[in-house]
C-alpha cells in the first residue's frame, strides 16, 4: 500500500514537472528565466510585471508582448515565456535593417509589501535565423538598481471630471511611453572615435581601425539613463540617476578608420565615421482599467546610433570614415572627465591603442564595450534644446559580444621635433554599468567608461 502511494505521488510530480516544463517552453521562442544576483528567484520577492520590447524599422521602440509573473506553491514562476511570433518579429525587423543579430528588451517592475521596484531595462540579442529549440536566457537583477515608490504614492487619487476618484480597480499594470515630441533621430552625422588634443611641441600622428581585424560581427550599444524625474535636472548627478549599457542596436561585418596628423602646439583633431544617432524619452506610467494611466515621476533616456553610413559593400561593409583638424563640434563635457596614467612615446615609436585600455578601465580591460563615443553630446548640440544640459555626458560604446575582443584598433606616434612626448587617455569620472563579457556568462560591472578615444599630448 505504501509503495503505491509513494508510486502515486512520483507520477503526480512528474506529471507536475513536465506541465510546468512544457507550458515554460515555447516552441521556438525564449525562456527568460529572472534572477537576483544571488540566484534567487525574482518572485521570491513579489509579483513582477514585465514588458517585451525591440527597436523597430526606424529606431522607435515596440512593443512585443507583456504581462506578470507569480511564485505559486510548487513553480518559482519566474521565467518569461517569449512566444516564438514575438520573437520572429524582432528577428524580420533586424534583418530588413540588415543587421545580423535582433535587440530584444526587457522591462521589469516587482510590487512587494506595499511598494513598487521600477527597474533600468534589461535586454539581450538573438539571431535573426528562426530556431525549433527555445532559446535558454538568464537575467540577474539588482533590487539595488530600482527606483522605489509606495503604492499609495505612485496611485494616488486621479481627478477625472472635476472629481476624485481612488483608483480601487483590479486591472493594473505599468508602462513606458515615448513623450510626444521626445524623439529624434539624425543621418550622417561624423562621429569622432579618436580625438587628439595636442598640447606638445610636436606634431603627433594617430589611425585607428574600426574592427578590421575582429572576425565577429560587431555594433554599437544601447546606453540608458534612468530615474525619477531626471528630465528636470540640471546637471548630471550620477548619485540619483543609474547609467546602464544595453545590448547593441545593430550588428554585422563592419570596418572603417582613418589617419590623421595634428600640428604640435595646442591643436586639435578627430577621426569620425558616419552614421545616424537617435535619442528616446520615455515617462513611466500606471495604469488602470476604466480610468486610464498616470505618470509616475520616473523617466528614462535612450541613446544610440541605428545604422552606419555604408560607402563600400562586401564581405564586410566599410563605414564612410574621414579625419578633420580642430576640435569636435560636439564633445563629452570637460567637467567629468579625468587623465589615465600617461605613456612616454619617442620619436616615431607607436603607442598602440591596446596599450590605454589597461589604464582607462579597472577589471574589465575595454572587453564588451571598447571606448565610448560622445553620441550624447552630439544629440543634445543637434536637437535644439529638447535634451537636457547632463545629456552630454553620455556614450555609447562599441562591442563585439565576445570577452576576447577589441572593437577599436591602431596607433599613435610623436613626430617631433621634441625627442619625447607623453600621452594622456581620458575616462569618466562617473561610472557606468556595462555587460562585461566572460568565457563563463555575461556579468554587469560598474566601470568608469573611456572617452573617445580622446588623448591629450603634452610635453
Amino acid at each position: 500500500m505504501k509503495r503505491k502511494i509513494l508510486l502515486f505521488i512520483l507520477v503526480v510530480a512528474i506529471l507536475i514537472f513536465s506541465i510546468g516544463y512544457i507550458q515554460a517552453t515555447p516552441l521556438g521562442g525564449a525562456r527568460v528565466t529572472l534572477l537576483d544576483e544571488n540566484g534567487k528567484a525574482l518572485t521570491d520577492y513579489g509579483k513582477v510585471y514585465y514588458t517585451v520590447w525591440t527597436f523597430d524599422e526606424k529606431g522607435s521602440i515596440k512593443t512585443l508582448q507583456g504581462g506578470t509573473l507569480e511564485r505559486s506553491f510548487i513553480f518559482s514562476g519566474n521565467t518569461i515565456r517569449i512566444s516564438a511570433p514575438s520573437l520572429n518579429r524582432a528577428r524580420e525587423i533586424a534583418k530588413k535593417i540588415g543587421s545580423k543579430t535582433a535587440f530584444i528588451g526587457i522591462d521589469l517592475w516587482v510590487v512587494k509589501d506595499g511598494k513598487v521596484y521600477t527597474l533600468p531595462p534589461e535586454s539581450f540579442e538573438t539571431k535573426v535565423g528562426e530556431a525549433t529549440l527555445p532559446e535558454s536566457v538568464k537575467l540577474r537583477i539588482n533590487l539595488m538598481n530600482a527606483t522605489v515608490k509606495r503604492i499609495k504614492e505612485e496611485t494616488t487619487t486621479a481627478k477625472t471630471g472635476g472629481k476624485n476618484i481612488k483608483p480601487l480597480v483590479s486591472g493594473h499594470w505599468y508602462e513606458w511611453r515615448t513623450v510626444r515630441g521626445g524623439e529624434n533621430s539624425y543621418n550622417n552625422v561624423e562621429i569622432p572615435v579618436l580625438i587628439i588634443h595636442n598640447l606638445a611641441w610636436s606634431d603627433v600622428f594617430g589611425t585607428v581601425d574600426i574592427a578590421a581585424e575582429v572576425q565577429k560581427y560587431w555594433g554599437p550599444d544601447v546606453t540608458v539613463a534612468f530615474g525619477d524625474q531626471i528630465s528636470k535636472k540640471v546637471k548630471f548627478d550620477p548619485s540619483s540617476m543609474t547609467v546602464k549599457v544595453l545590448g547593441r542596436s545593430i550588428t554585422d561585418y563592419y570596418a572603417g578608420g582613418d589617419d590623421i596628423t595634428v600640428p604640435k602646439e595646442y591643436s586639435w583633431g578627430y577621426v569620425w565615421i558616419k552614421g545616424t544617432v537617435h535619442y528616446i524619452h520615455q515617462k513611466e506610467y500606471s495604469c488602470y482599467t476604466g480610468l486610464g494611466c498616470f505618470e509616475t515621476g520616473n523617466e528614462r533616456y535612450f541613446a544610440k546610433i541605428d545604422r552606419f553610413t555604408i560607402d563600400r559593400y562586401g564581405t564586410v561593409k566599410h563605414i564612410k570614415s574621414g579625419h578633420s583638424l580642430g576640435m569636435p563640434r560636439y564633445n563629452f563635457p570637460s567637467e567629468w572627465m579625468k587623465k589615465s596614467e600617461g605613456i612616454s612615446g619617442n620619436i616615431n615609436a607607436p603607442i598602440s591603442i591596446s596599450e590605454f585600455y589597461g589604464k582607462i578601465y579597472a577589471g574589465s580591460d575595454g572587453h564588451s564595450f571598447g571606448v565610448g563615443v560622445p553620441v550624447g553630446a552630439i544629440l543634445k548640440g543637434l536637437s535644439g534644446g529638447a535634451l537636457p544640459d547632463w545629456f552630454d555626458a553620455i556614450t555609447i560604446g562599441f562591442s563585439t559580444g565576445d570577452y576576447a575582443s577589441y572593437v577599436m584598433l591602431g596607433h599613435l606616434k610623436n613626430k617631433g621635433p621634441d625627442s619625447q612626448v607623453t600621452f594622456y587617455a581620458m575616462e569618466s569620472k562617473y561610472k557606468v554599468r556595462i555587460p562585461v563579457h566572460h568565457w563563463y556568462g555575461t556579468s554587469y560591472e560598474d566601470v568608469n567608461v573611456p572617452v573617445g578615444l580622446y588623448v591629450e599630448v603634452d610635453d
